[in-house]
């Protein structure tokens, strides 16, 4: 444990090469790339109630071939750092976990080394033709769903590629308006679900140590579009070079807004008792068009993940984008709110009392792996 956290303490962030774009086959791992994750959110509906219900998914990838442990590098051929979190939650409940492995021989990898299909214990996400298939749990919940893009990716940036001022230059696709279908099963209790997803891949270097954070919100508009705000913190919520936002298209293409022009704001805030830490829960967002307001719908969605806290949930987008009235379920995530002294030392757990599920499943194919079952506050591991 104390050489992964110094291992991912101390590390040289590799850019991507001047003039890369993102390929057809990019979906599957890089090994130039010195950070590399994908992410996955979806608004569900239970099928037979119609109860809402959300699902929030990291798979992220530290390569260590540059890394130093003090002065001392790491060993060659030592794979790289996995970590991975999730949030699940219902109306009425939620529950996180984070997994975090270095070295990894056998607790994360990717079974394919030209397409996606990484595992992590025994969550797992892969592409199966056009679609993007994901298995995760957290305390007594698993969820099984399939993502069928209904659109073209968008590409941010230059064909995928962005820079920010003054190292960071990595590489970007995101395929949004997924029709999501699949199950939820709590226990032995199994329902079917439906609803629209997202995901986002990412690779290369993106953030510098001297930013303060950023905010992420994400959208599905009427006509198939969809609303994407990148904003890096410099001092308070002001966009430092970098920040951006567009309006993606039904075929992929982007309208950029001018961020000179953009003004993102803060309208409420949550207190974690847990690290002490403040998040803004509510945003006004205004540009040449687009007058909305963000709220989460729910505000305690603070995930204590490897190895930083980070914010993310589903969020109600209010307003309207061109003249248009909108009224949807979107996403936020953020980072920088303060870390707590001796972050690394606790993990995401469900809250105290949560029902104990009595089954988990083996990942349905691929190798065989140590797998965690989260029981509440204390953690089993199966033999």
């Amino acid at each position: 444990m104390i050489l992964a956290l110094l291992a991912c303490a101390v590390h040289d962030l590799r850019a991507v090469a001047p003039g890369s774009t993102v390929g057809p086959d990019d979906d599957g791992p890089h090994d130039s790339a010195q950070t590399e994750w994908w992410h996955v959110h979806a608004e569900l509906n239970d099928v037979e109630t119609g109860e809402p219900l959300h699902l929030f998914a990291g798979f992220v990838v530290q390569r260590t071939d540059l890394d130093r442990v003090g002065f001392v590098p790491v060993p060659l051929g030592v794979n790289p750092f996995h970590a991975a979190y999730v949030r699940l939650a219902d109306e009425d409940d939620a529950w996180v976990a984070d997994r975090e492995n270095f070295p990894d021989f056998f607790a994360a990898g990717f079974l394919e080394s030209e397409s996606l299909d990484l595992y992590h214990g025994d969550w797992r996400i892969r592409r199966e033709g056009e679609s993007v298939v994901l298995r995760v749990s957290a305390g007594p919940v698993t969820a099984d769903l399939r993502l069928d893009p209904t659109r073209a990716a968008t590409l941010p940036g230059d064909s995928g590629l962005v820079e920010m001022p003054p190292g960071s230059r990595h590489l970007w696709k995101q395929e949004e308006g997924m029709t999501v279908t699949g199950s939820w099963r709590e226990g032995r209790q199994a329902r079917w679900v439906q609803g629209e997803g997202f995901v986002k891949h990412q690779w290369g270097r993106m953030y510098d140590p001297d930013l303060d954070g950023f905010t992420w919100l994400s959208a599905n508009l009427p006509g198939n579009r969809a609303l994407s705000v990148g904003w890096l913190h410099g001092d308070g919520m002001s966009g430092v070079p970098g920040s951006r936002a567009w309006i993606s298209e039904p075929d992929g293409s982007r309208t950029d807004l001018d961020p000179a022009r953009v003004k993102l704001s803060r309208t409420g805030e949550w207190r974690s008792r847990r690290s002490g830490a403040t998040w803004p829960v509510g945003w006004s967002l205004r540009a040449p068009g687009v007058d909305l307001r963000v709220e989460a719908t729910q505000p305690d969605a603070e995930l204590w993940v490897f190895p930083v806290a980070i914010w993310a949930g589903p969020a109600r987008v209010t307003g309207t984008v061109d003249g248009v009235p909108i009224d949807v379920l979107g996403f936020a995530e953020q980072a920088g709110a303060d870390r707590p002294e001796f972050r690394a030392l606790f993990h995401s757990q469900p809250p105290p009392g949560t029902a104990v599920a009595a089954e988990v499943p083996a990942p349905e194919s691929g190798p065989l792996v140590p797998w965690t079952l989260v029981l509440g506050p204390e953690t089993e591991e199966a033999p």
